[in-house]
């Protein structure tokens, strides 16, 4: 897994020097609109106030102008705006390293736990699987729907770690494909804002960008948190769960204790690991409040 994180990096990161020329290529077509645009939003602003009788507002015209050095110079622009959370997705980044470490050696902890209860378990029934006592357990309902619930839990928990992996792969490859989507069609949309009915494409188009950009320090913050959770919570409950449990020579009741052990256990990791994909789940969603509590706060201020 760690291979393909890595050879997924070394593509996405191909691909971002790519989609780079491809701007710096487009940036000369969405000039050359710009100017015409210009031409059209300089007319109607000046027959509009010619129209009403009123004295032209020069300040309103300038916006041509500066629509258009933002296109000359949108790499900078694009630049200026990753400088705003380059420092927030730093820190959460670090925190999140900082704490994967922690949370690896609970897991590997647990698992190492795990597996000498399955082995114990494993030794058990092949060492009494004549004995009496045993082959009545191991045939009784009640032992065969335990059973069958542990394998469809083992099975269910195994396809949520891999749920899991594949949710932080596809947020990580999402990302980077938004962002570069955004990155072509902004100077476009930055040209086509002097169009009527189209002046708000400007605010939609950077509000977009930033939530793209919030995505990383909030995946930062979230993969933070599960590692928390199943490292101080997850982990230690389920590695005490199993403490009392012999790690050979099980008896009957023992055996019976870990295979409830290890029911209660898929079930808990089952658990959090649909927990954990919920909240990645919600990123977006967070994103959202963070840029909704902004525009709140500011029509707020201007109806004061």
């Amino acid at each position: 897994m760690e291979n393909v994180m890595f050879m997924l990096s070394e593509q996405l990161g191909l691909l971002q020097d790519t989609v780079q020329e491809y701007v710096q290529a487009l940036t000369t077509p969405a000039q050359l609109l710009c100017g015409l645009f210009a031409f059209i939003y300089i007319g109607m602003g000046i027959w509009g106030c010619w129209a009403n009788g009123k004295s032209i507002d020069f300040y309103r015209l300038i916006k041509p102008f500066a629509v258009g050095l933002v296109i000359v110079f949108f790499s900078a622009f694009t630049s200026l705006l990753n400088m705003v959370v380059y420092p927030i997705e730093l820190a959460t980044s670090n925190i999140a390293n900082t704490l994967t470490v922690q949370y690896a050696d609970a897991q590997q902890n647990y698992h190492q736990t795990e597996t000498n209860v399955r082995n114990a378990m494993a030794a058990y029934q092949r060492e009494y699987s004549n004995e009496l006592t045993s082959s009545e357990a191991e045939s009784s309902p009640a032992s065969l729907q335990l059973h069958t619930y542990q394998t469809t839990l083992h099975v269910l928990c195994n396809l949520a770690q891999m749920a899991l992996t594949g949710v932080v792969l596809f947020m990580k490859v999402y990302v980077v494909l938004a962002k570069l989507v955004l990155l072509l069609i902004g100077p476009f949309a930055f040209a086509l804002s002097l169009l009527p009915g189209f002046g708000a494409n400007i605010a939609k188009w950077v509000s977009h960008y930033v939530r793209i950009l919030l995505y990383v320090p909030l995946c930062c913050i979230v993969s933070s948190l599960v590692a928390v959770l199943f490292s101080t919570c997850l982990y230690p409950a389920l590695v005490n769960l199993f403490a009392n449990l012999p790690t050979s020579d099980y008896n009957l009741v023992q055996y019976q204790q870990a295979s409830t052990g290890q029911l209660t256990a898929h079930f808990f990791v089952l658990l959090f690991h649909g927990i954990a994909i919920a909240l990645y789940a919600c990123i977006p969603t967070f994103s959202k409040w963070i840029l909704s509590v902004g525009s709140l706060s500011r029509n707020n201020h201007l109806n004061l």
